[in-house]
């Protein structure tokens, strides 16, 4: 994967799309929450689903971006 691309990319996960993404080898860590996103014959698996959880994760509403958007929508509300 070209890295100006990798420049285009952001993080499924984020709610505000906001977080990019950095390459280590054959993963794609995200800025904002760590998750770690496989790559798989040089094409980026950007599937919530398929992402390796920082430690301290146990789901998706555990991390921060997440629970920060869901702060946000409660205060609107």
């Amino acid at each position: 994967m070209d890295d100006s691309f990798l420049n285009h990319l952001r993080c499924p996960i984020d709610p505000r799309r906001e977080a990019t993404l950095t390459r280590e080898d054959q993963i794609l860590v995200c800025s904002g929450c760590a998750c770690r996103f496989p790559m798989k014959q040089g094409l980026p698996i950007l599937i919530p689903g398929e992402a390796e959880m920082p430690a301290g994760c146990e789901s998706l509403d555990q991390l921060p971006c997440v629970r920060a958007a869901h702060s946000r929508r409660k205060r609107q509300n």
